[in-house]
């Protein structure tokens, strides 16, 4: 378990400070909440009512008009989204792995980085949303000498056909040797401070049963999903990361007898896959969500190896399969909202003699806040003559 007992302390006063917070701000607004006068509208009559009200600006108009095309949905299973802000705070701990295995000696070396304490928020106008998170642990350390995941920035579209990201992060310098084949490492110093992973991409999911099944109900918290359901998604991913080994900080009884064939300088590639996966919301009980989602990938690669040793480039271009593992588990009144996610990624190396396994896992506490109600159309009714 890689949570100190201070950072849980921490993590628990934060969530329970917000939650109690936006708990008060909701019945606030719940008691406020007034009916309007002929709202009796009959859906089956259609016809018989004319919607009415003030004009509103172009941007407000397009806005409303693209967000009701992606949103749309069957409301007997999904609440869609009533506000036009969203506003999250996310505390995470983010942990990467690195396996190097040498094909030709059948050795292997494992890398975990050190654990990463990540603040940050998220703030969603209709569909559209942007955010940033920090490492805590990097607090009054300088550039450089990071531990961990350090910074990472999104930009997402959540709606109900397909989810889009943009992203970049890297994760810092601050890792330990859990293992290396052949070599007992109790009672040694394992620190490791020479790995560094910078990465950035784009990536893609549409949605099959999109008019049931709420994948922002699952991961994005603007909508409820009111009775369980699965879809089939189809996505893709760009992605492109850079890897830097640095040999010279290992400990000098590691850096003395470890295999040289596990050891590399840089590893730089470009991933273009295409991902076939299943998505399914379980709703547990009113406003409670339980979502799992499970997407490999498979496509091209294109990466460019610096070996260590030689201080050789190798270019490399092969068939890559990645895998992407997301589960969750929310609670949402459409005012207030409340959840965990845990992610997965997998990405996966190979070359003649050498091959490298990359893993990213992260767990996150999510609690927000949605504001700015949507507008809802008046009719006037027509009386029948």
């Amino acid at each position: 378990m890689f949570m100190s007992h201070v950072h849980k302390k921490h993590f628990f006063m934060l969530s329970l400070a917000f939650f109690f917070g936006t708990a008060v701000m909701a019945n606030r607004d719940h008691k406020q909440v007034s009916v309007p006068q002929h709202s009796t509208l009959h859906q089956d009559n259609p016809i018989d009512s004319v919607q009415t009200g003030n004009k509103k600006s172009f941007f407000s108009n397009a806005v409303n008009g693209i967000t009701n095309f992606f949103m749309g949905c069957d409301t007997n299973y999904v609440t869609p989204q009533k506000y036009q802000l969203t506003a999250q705070v996310e505390l995470s701990y983010w942990h990467d792995y690195y396996s190097m295995r040498s094909s030709e000696t059948g050795n292997r070396m494992v890398i975990e980085s050190d654990p990463s304490c990540i603040l940050g928020g998220y703030l969603y106008y209709s569909i559209f949303g942007y955010g940033v998170v920090w490492n805590l642990n990097d607090l009054g350390i300088p550039a450089g000498k990071t531990n961990g995941t350090s910074m990472r920035h999104s930009f997402v579209l959540h709606t109900a056909k397909f989810f889009a990201e943009y992203y970049t992060f890297n994760s810092g310098k601050g890792a330990e040797i859990t293992s290396v084949s052949g070599m007992d490492l109790s009672g040694k110093d394992r620190t490791f401070k020479g790995l560094d992973s910078r990465c950035k991409g784009l990536s893609a999911i549409y949605f099959f049963n999109n008019k049931k099944f709420s994948w922002p109900a699952a991961f994005g918290a603007n909508a409820v999903q009111r009775k369980s359901c699965g879809s089939w998604s189809l996505g893709f991913q760009l992605n492109h990361q850079k890897i830097s080994f640095d040999k010279e900080a290992l400990p000098d009884y590691l850096r003395e007898n470890i295999d040289s064939t596990l050891l590399f300088s840089h590893v730089n590639y470009h991933d273009y896959n295409i991902s076939i996966g299943y998505n399914y919301n379980c709703v547990l009980g009113r406003n409670v969500l339980l979502a799992a989602s499970l997407m490999p990938n498979i496509g091209y690669r294109r990466s460019n190896i610096t070996e260590a040793q030689e201080e050789k480039h190798s270019i490399l271009n092969n068939l890559s399969t990645d895998l992407n593992f997301r589960l969750s588990l929310f609670w949402n009144n459409t005012r207030v909202f409340s959840g965990l996610i845990f992610e997965a990624h997998t990405y996966a190396y190979r070359k003649n003699k050498f091959g490298l396994t990359n893993t990213f896992g992260t767990l996150k506490y999510i609690v927000g806040l949605n504001f700015w109600r949507k507008p809802q159309p008046k009719y006037q009714y027509l009386k029948n003559k």
